[in-house]
């Protein structure tokens, strides 16, 4: 791997993984799959993203980080697709409305670290209910853990509250289990990867599982896992193209990565960054030409 890419990496995950990014709280919202159902779980993410806040409040949804991975790719249990979420996010928030909503809630409320970081949104007219979701899956997780259980309508004229309530207990849960900060992480490193293939595009596909075991040699498997993913959400999002084998990244993806909320101090800096090395890259392509530059990649 050319040294000139190792150092390009290093110097952004520092700015996207290190001590600088730890005011960040991510929060993973799950909700009904209808369209409507989705559209007010959009609205809410879009209020928490927007917060002004001296945290930087950051929302993914199942549907556009693992349904590529789930759907096309055998070797990923749902076990492990699991695991790589509870290490990855400060908080996940399922809103009870539907079947699968409840279904959610049972698998999560039983695995190991999940339990952990659940944020339950649930109908106040259900709080003294005798179902099994009250008697079960919520007891537990209200007697067992420190997860959060929050009674609200789960409407459109209720929106502001459920922001609020939604953001305080995010911080709680992140700051009692914090995420992982490193190439292991999917979510974490979805800025990072949009920025490297920025400052390297165009950049081999094959290039990037390269330099994750180069960067990451002893959690190799884990973070190529976590790359694809991250990969396959920036293609189908529409933040990067693949073209012939090569990332490169959409002018959605430039805005994306430009406007992402954070401190008008951070901007700078990271404005600085990626005009630096972008240069840097570019004189390192020239000197040795593309292919040489990539070797094996290619």
């Amino acid at each position: 791997m050319n040294t000139c890419v190792i150092h390009i990496a290093n110097r952004l995950k520092e700015y996207f993984l290190g001590s600088a990014a730890t005011n960040d709280v991510s929060i993973f919202l799950c909700g009904g799959a209808g369209a409507q159902e989705g559209n007010f779980r959009r609205d809410i993410g879009d209020e928490i993203v927007a917060k002004r806040s001296k945290y930087r409040y950051l929302v993914f949804y199942p549907e556009d980080m693992f349904l590529e991975l789930i759907l096309g790719h055998q070797k990923y249990d749902l076990l492990t697709l699991e695991n790589l979420l509870a290490q990855s996010v400060s908080a996940v928030v399922i809103l009870l409305q539907s079947p699968g909503t409840f279904a959610e809630l049972g698998a999560f409320s039983n695995h190991p670290f999940l339990k952990k970081k659940l944020i339950i949104v649930m109908d106040p007219k259900y709080r003294t209910s005798q179902s099994f979701i009250n008697t079960g899956p919520i007891r537990h997780l209200r007697k067992e853990t420190l997860s959060h259980v929050i009674f609200a309508k789960i409407v459109s004229e209720n929106v502001d509250y459920l922001v609020k309530a939604i953001s305080e207990a995010a911080r709680d849960v992140g700051a009692r289990n914090p995420p992982c900060k490193d190439l292991t992480n999917p979510i974490a490193c979805y800025e990072f990867y949009l920025a490297l293939l920025y400052v390297l595009d165009p950049m081999p596909r094959s290039a990037v599982s390269d330099l994750v075991r180069v960067m990451e040699p002893e959690k190799a498997s884990v973070a190529e896992t976590a790359a694809e993913t991250v990969i396959n959400g920036l293609v189908n999002n529409g933040d990067t193209l693949l073209v012939s084998g090569r990332l490169t990244v959409s002018k959605k993806g430039i805005e994306t990565l430009l406007q992402a909320p954070r401190s008008d101090r951070r901007y700078e800096v990271l404005k600085g960054i990626l005009s630096e090395l972008r240069t840097m890259a570019l004189n390192a392509m020239l000197r040795r030409q593309h292919k040489h530059f990539w070797g094996e990649a290619v």
